[in-house]
């Protein structure tokens, strides 16, 4: 610290005198806040893993034939066969899913947080599909 900010600190110091438990308890937190947002974020091993494992897609030949799927069904050319197979993607997406969900949960409990707040933190947008 060069000598200007040793004197700021020692006047901004000087300055807590004057505040009351309360307001340094509402001070405290907020620079407890302010650190963390400075400090790098350092994850564990096993927030990592469960990242790695929220953010694995489809495997891409499963999602194209998905799609495929999907638009023959909307044009209203989807044969019998590809109406069955539609219905396994289907079922495989949705337990994808799921899982996913069951990893986003492990990592909420992991950081004591909510779903809510990872969902945001992560910045996971829901996909919309509509028929």
């Amino acid at each position: 610290m060069n000598t200007v900010q040793n004197q700021q600190f020692q006047h901004l110091f000087q300055s807590l005198h004057e505040l009351s438990v309360m307001e340094l308890d509402e001070l405290m937190a907020q620079i407890v806040y302010l650190r963390r947002q400075k400090l790098p974020t350092v994850l564990s091993e096993s927030e990592t893993e469960l990242l790695h494992k929220i953010n694995k897609g489809l495997p891409s030949s499963i999602q194209k034939r998905y799609n495929f799927l999907i638009n023959r069904r909307k044009a209203e050319t989807l044969l019998p066969t590809e109406y069955e197979e539609l219905l396994e993607l289907t079922a495989y997406t949705e337990n994808h899913n799921a899982q996913r969900l069951a990893y986003l949960l492990e990592l909420a409990k992991l950081r004591n947080q909510t779903l809510d707040e990872i969902i945001t933190a992560l910045e996971i947008k829901p996909r919309l599909y509509v028929a």
